[in-house]
């Protein structure tokens, strides 16, 4: 019974990038923006008269909200076009 060291080689540089795409701080930091900003969005479309009023006329939920999902969405294709573990093997 021989083993193969060589399989095993390939196998825990693929696992480790994998790992370090999975725990990317820019995907939580992506996510958290989407979930803030769509709670901010939906509340800024059901916003009321009074609730714009308090803020000079400006709906501030609903700008926010979509401010954080482009950012969220900046977060997200920047962690998918340049992966961590590109930036690990430099």
């Amino acid at each position: 019974m021989s083993l193969d060291h060589t399989q095993d080689e390939q196998v825990a540089p693929e696992k480790a990038k994998r790992a370090a795409n999975l725990f990317d701080v820019r995907l939580i930091i992506s996510g958290l923006f989407l979930l803030y900003g769509l709670i901010l969005l939906v509340m800024g479309l059901g916003a009321s008269d009074a609730d714009i009023a308090k803020s000079h006329g400006i709906n501030a939920n609903l700008w926010v909200g979509i401010a954080l999902l482009l950012t969220s969405a900046c977060m997200f294709a920047w962690a998918r076009w340049r992966p961590l573990s590109h930036e690990l093997e430099n």
